[in-house]
C-alpha cells in the first residue's frame, strides 16, 4: 500500500512540473512574438535608420612616395597626384541586368576618355594573331612556366575551365555572352570592356576598385562625375605618377617603380608590410632597394577615412579621419653635374672606339695579319663584337661615397612607367639596358690587376723596391713546350731589361709579373696573391645601396673546381665545360666496344674523376681513374689500359686543376679572375693610402618635414697593412703609364693634366669560337686625380672595347671637365659706388 501511495504522489508531482515547464514556454512565446512585434512594427523605421547609419566602411589613405635626390638637392625622382578612373564591381553583382548597367557604363567611359584623347590603361588577354585567330597573351618573353602559372589565375578568377572552354575563342565568346556586351559594338571596344572585367576580377578578393585609366584629362574628370549617378561601378580617385625630371640621367642607379610583379611576390614580400596587391613598388635600382624608406604603403604610413553608409550602400558623411604619411626622401652620393658629364663621356668613347674598329676592319694591314683568323672563324654563329657599352664610375677616396656611375646606352624612365612600345623597346634592347654594368658585369681586370701582385710582392718580402727583373722572352717554368710558353705583350724583350716595380708597373712587363706570381705562388704553391687580393676587397661586394651586385672572383682552386660543391654550384662554367667533354669523350670511346651508359652513371663517375685530380698528384692520376672506370663503369682492364681513353682524360682534367702555369696568368689579371666595375674602383681608390672603402650611394635619408632620419656613416673594409712605404713606388710606376714611355702615351701626349692623374691600363683579351681577334678585346682605364693630394678615383670599362688604351679617353675628358670646373676663377667685378645711380 505505501507503495501504491508513493508511486502515485511521485505521478502527481512529475505532472505538476510539466504543468510549469509548459507554461514558461508560452508565456515566453508571447514575451518573444511581442517583441518581434515592437521591433519591426512598431520601431522598424527607428531601427531601419538606425541600421544604415551605422554601417561603416574604412577607406584606407596613402600618402605620397618620397623624392630621390642628388648630393646637392637635384631631384630625381617625385611622384605628382593625378586623377584616375576606377571601376569596381563584387561577385553578388553578376545578374543579367547588373552587368548590362556595368557594360553600358563601361562603354560610355571608355567614350568620354577618347573624347579627351585619353583611353583605358588596361589590356585582355585575349588578342587576334596574326592569322586572324584569338590566342592567349599573358606577356612577351616570359618562361612557359610563368604562362601557365598566368593561365590558371586568369582562368580560375574567370571561372572559365579548360575542359568547357578550351579555346582562346571559346572563352571570348562566353564572356561576352556574360558580360551582356552588344553585338553590334566593334571589336576594339569591345576588347577594352573585357579587359575592365579582367581586371576588375584578377583583383575580386581585394575589395578595392581597380585603376582602369590613369593620368586623365581634367575635363574628363568633369564629366565622368557630372555623370556618376548614371556610371555604375565608375568613380574618380586621386593617384599618383611617378616623374623622373632628369628623364634619362642615372636610370640604372635611380631605377623606376612598377606594380607588383605577380601574387607570389605580393604575399611572399608585401601583404605583411600592409601593401594592397595593386599598389606600386620599386622594381629596380634605388626604387627597389630603398622601397622601405620611400614608400607611404606600409602600414605604420597608411591612414583612413570612415564613413557612414547607408542601406543602399551610398557613403553618407565622415565619422573619422586619419592623415596618411608621405613616403621619406633618399639623398644620393651622386652629384647630378657630375653624372651627366661621365654619361657623356662614356658614350662619346664607346662611339670613337666603335668608329675606330670599323675602320679598321677595312684596313689592309690589319686584314692581312689577321687573314688565317678571319677564314677560320664562323661569322655566322659568331660574328664580330665591337663596342657599344661602356661604364665611367668616379669615387671619392676618401669615404668611398659614389660620385658618378655613368653608363651608356641610358634609358628613359619615365618611358618605362609610361609602358606602351618605348617600354618594350627598352626591355627588347640586346645591349640589356636594364642591367647595371657597374655591378652586374665581370671581366678578366687584365694589367689593372698588376699593382695587386706588386704591392703582394712587396709586403711579403718576395722583392724589394728597388729588386730588377728583366724580360726573358718565353716563361718556361711552368712549361717543356715553347710553343705554349706565355711571353710579355712586347716583340722587343730588350726594351724590359732591369726593370724594378716602377718600371714593370710603366711598361706593364707581362714576364715582371709572371716572375712575381711565381715567387709568390712558390714550390709549396701557396695562395698569397689571392688573399692579398682578398684584402683588397676583389673577393667580396662593396656594400653599395644596390640590389643584384655579383662579387668579384679571383682565381684559386676553391673558384676554379670545388669538390664539396655539385657541377651546378661551381663558381665559373670551366667545371661543367669539363664534365661534358668528359662525358662526350667517355661515350665515344665506350661506343667503339658497342657500350652505353645513362646519364646518372655516367655523371657520378665523372664527379668521382673531377674530386680525385683535386685531390692526387697528377702522377697518380691514371692510375686512380683506371679504378673508377673498373668500379662505376664496369670497364675491364684491356678497356681502362687503353691510351685513347686515359690520355685526353688526363688533358680535361688538368683544366680544373689550379697549378703555376694558371697563378701567373692571374698575376697579370687573367686566368678566371673576374671583377666588377664597382669593385674594381674600389681597389684603385686602395692605392691612395691603403684604405678600402664599403661604396656608398646613399648620403642620407629624411623625412617629408626634412628632419634627417639616418645619415650613412663611411664605412672601412680594410685596412691594409704594411703598404705605406710601398705605395709611393705603386704611384711613381702608374704615374709613367700616361707618361712619354708608358702605354698609354698616345692618349695624353700634350694634355694639359698629365701631370696630375696616375693610372694603368687593362686589357684582356676575348676567345670568341675559339678564335682570339685584337678589336674584340676587353678595355680597362683606372686612373687617379689630382697626383698630389689626391681626391677621386675613376675606372672606364668598355667591352669589346679593342684596348685599355682607349677606355682612357672618358676618364680623360671628364677629368678635363673637372679640373677645369676647379679652376674656374671668377673675375673681379666693378661696382658703382655710392648714390652714382640715384637720380
Amino acid at each position: 500500500m505505501k507503495n501504491r501511495h508513493a508511486k502515485k504522489e511521485h505521478k502527481a508531482n512529475m505532472n505538476a512540473r510539466y504543468l510549469v515547464f509548459l507554461a514558461g514556454i508560452i508565456l515566453s512565446g508571447v514575451l518573444l512574438v511581442m517583441g518581434l512585434y515592437r521591433l519591426q512594427i512598431t520601431n522598424g523605421e527607428y531601427y531601419s535608420d538606425r541600421a544604415g547609419t551605422r554601417s561603416n566602411k574604412t577607406i584606407v589613405l596613402k600618402g605620397t612616395r618620397g623624392m630621390i635626390t642628388d648630393a646637392e638637392g637635384v631631384i630625381l625622382a617625385k611622384s605628382e597626384k593625378i586623377y584616375n578612373v576606377t571601376f569596381q564591381r563584387d561577385n553578388s553583382q553578376s545578374s543579367t541586368a547588373q552587368y548590362k548597367a556595368f557594360t553600358d557604363a563601361i562603354i560610355e567611359t571608355i567614350s568620354i576618355l577618347k573624347k579627351y584623347d585619353g583611353d583605358i590603361s588596361v589590356t585582355f588577354p585575349i588578342v587576334r594573331d596574326e592569322e586572324g585567330d584569338w590566342v592567349f597573351d599573358f606577356g612577351k618573353g616570359i618562361s612557359e612556366e610563368a604562362t601557365a602559372t598566368r593561365m590558371s589565375q586568369w582562368r580560375s578568377n574567370h571561372y572559365l575551365t579548360s575542359s568547357r572552354y578550351a579555346t582562346a575563342e571559346a572563352c571570348y565568346e562566353r564572356l561576352r555572352t556574360r558580360y551582356q556586351i552588344p553585338e553590334d559594338l566593334d571589336e576594339e571596344t569591345t576588347l577594352k570592356v573585357m579587359a575592365v572585367y579582367s581586371e576588375m576580377q584578377m583583383n575580386i578578393f581585394n575589395s578595392l576598385p581597380v585603376v582602369i585609366a590613369k593620368d586623365v584629362a581634367f575635363s574628363a574628370v568633369g564629366e565622368i562625375e557630372g555623370r556618376s549617378v548614371l556610371l555604375p561601378g565608375i568613380a574618380i580617385e586621386v593617384g599618383e605618377k611617378r616623374i623622373y625630371p632628369r628623364s634619362t640621367l642615372a636610370s640604372q642607379i635611380i631605377g623606376y617603380t612598377g606594380k607588383i610583379q605577380s601574387y607570389t611576390s605580393y604575399y611572399d614580400n608585401y601583404q605583411s608590410s600592409g601593401y594592397a596587391l595593386n599598389d606600386e613598388v620599386g622594381l629596380d635600382g634605388i626604387e627597389k632597394s630603398q622601397e622601405n624608406w620611400l614608400t607611404a604603403c606600409i602600414s605604420e604610413r597608411q591612414g583612413s577615412r570612415v564613413m557612414e553608409r547607408d542601406s543602399n550602400g551610398k557613403l553618407t558623411r565622415q565619422i573619422s579621419y586619419t592623415e596618411p604619411k608621405d613616403g621619406n626622401n633618399v639623398k644620393l652620393t651622386l652629384i647630378a653635374s657630375y653624372q651627366q658629364r661621365a654619361e657623356r663621356a662614356i658614350q662619346e668613347n664607346v662611339e670613337y672606339i666603335r668608329n675606330t674598329q670599323e675602320e679598321k676592319m677595312q684596313d689592309g694591314d690589319w686584314l692581312e695579319t689577321n687573314k688565317e683568323k678571319i677564314n677560320i672563324r664562323d661569322w655566322e654563329e659568331d660574328p664580330v663584337r665591337l663596342a657599344e657599352k661602356g661604364v665611367l664610375i668616379v669615387m671619392d677616396v676618401h669615404n668611398g661615397k659614389v660620385l658618378a656611375m655613368a653608363q651608356y646606352p641610358t634609358y628613359d624612365l619615365n618611358a618605362m612607367i609610361a609602358g606602351g612600345e618605348a617600354a618594350q623597346a627598352i626591355v627588347a634592347d640586346k645591349r640589356g639596358l636594364l642591367m647595371n654594368y657597374a655591378i652586374q658585369t665581370r671581366a678578366e681586370p687584365g694589367s689593372t690587376f698588376k699593382m695587386v701582385t706588386g704591392l703582394a710582392a712587396l709586403t711579403n718580402g718576395v722583392i724589394t723596391p728597388t729588386t730588377e727583373i728583366s724580360d726573358g722572352g718565353k716563361f718556361m717554368k711552368y712549361t717543356r713546350n715553347q710553343a705554349e710558353a706565355p711571353t710579355c705583350w712586347t716583340n722587343h724583350p730588350e726594351k724590359h731589361r732591369d726593370q724594378t716595380i716602377v718600371q714593370g708597373l710603366t711598361n706593364s712587363c707581362n714576364y715582371f709579373f709572371y716572375t712575381l706570381g711565381s715567387l709568390l705562388y712558390g714550390d709549396e704553391g701557396t695562395d698569397r696573391l689571392y688573399k692579398y687580393a682578398a684584402q683588397m676587397g676583389l673577393t667580396t661586394k662593396t656594400g653599395v645601396e644596390l640590389n643584384g651586385e655579383l662579387r668579384s672572383i679571383v682565381g684559386n682552386q676553391t673558384n676554379l673546381y670545388d669538390t664539396s660543391e655539385p657541377l651546378a654550384n661551381q663558381v665559373t662554367d670551366t667545371p661543367i665545360i669539363v664534365a661534358n667533354a668528359i662525358k662526350t669523350h667517355i661515350r665515344n670511346f665506350a661506343s667503339s666496344y658497342g657500350i652505353s651508359y645513362d646519364d646518372e652513371r655516367l655523371n657520378r663517375c665523372i664527379k668521382q674523376l673531377m674530386d680525385m685530380a683535386i685531390n692526387t698528384g697528377s702522377d697518380f692520376w691514371v692510375l686512380e681513374a683506371q679504378k673508377i672506370f673498373m668500379n662505376e663503369l664496369a670497364m675491364t682492364r684491356n678497356m681502362v689500359y687503353m691510351s685513347a681513353l686515359m690520355s685526353d682524360l688526363w688533358n680535361y682534367l688538368n683544366t680544373i686543376k689550379w697549378g703555376g702555369s694558371l697563378e701567373i696568368q692571374m698575376a697579370i689579371g687573367q686566368s678566371i679572375t673576374l671583377v666588377t666595375p664597382v669593385a674594381e674602383v674600389r681597389y684603385a681608390a686602395a692605392l691612395v693610402d691603403g684604405n678600402v672603402w664599403n661604396l656608398s650611394l646613399i648620403d642620407s635619408i629624411t623625412s617629408p618635414e626634412g628632419e634627417i632620419l639616418s645619415k650613412r656613416q663611411p664605412s672601412l673594409f680594410n685596412k691594409l697593412e704594411g703598404v705605406a712605404e710601398y705605395l709611393p713606388y705603386i704611384k711613381e710606376g702608374m704615374k709613367g703609364v700616361v707618361d712619354e714611355t708608358g702605354t698609354a702615351k698616345r692618349f695624353f701626349q700634350d694634355w694639359q693634366y698629365r701631370n696630375d692623374i696616375w693610372a694603368k691600363t687593362g686589357t684582356s683579351q676575348i676567345t670568341v669560337g675559339k678564335i682570339k681577334i685584337d678589336i674584340e678585346n676587353n678595355a680597362w682605364f683606372v686612373c687617379l686625380t689630382p697626383f698630389e693630394d689626391p681626391q677621386l678615383a675613376l675606372v672606364s670599362y668598355i667591352p669589346n672595347g679593342y684596348s685599355g688604351g682607349y677606355s682612357s679617353i672618358a676618364a680623360r675628358e671628364w677629368i678635363e671637365w673637372w679640373m677645369n670646373e676647379n679652376n674656374k676663377v671668377i673675375s673681379d667685378i666693378s661696382l658703382t659706388t655710392g648714390n652714382e645711380l640715384t637720380p
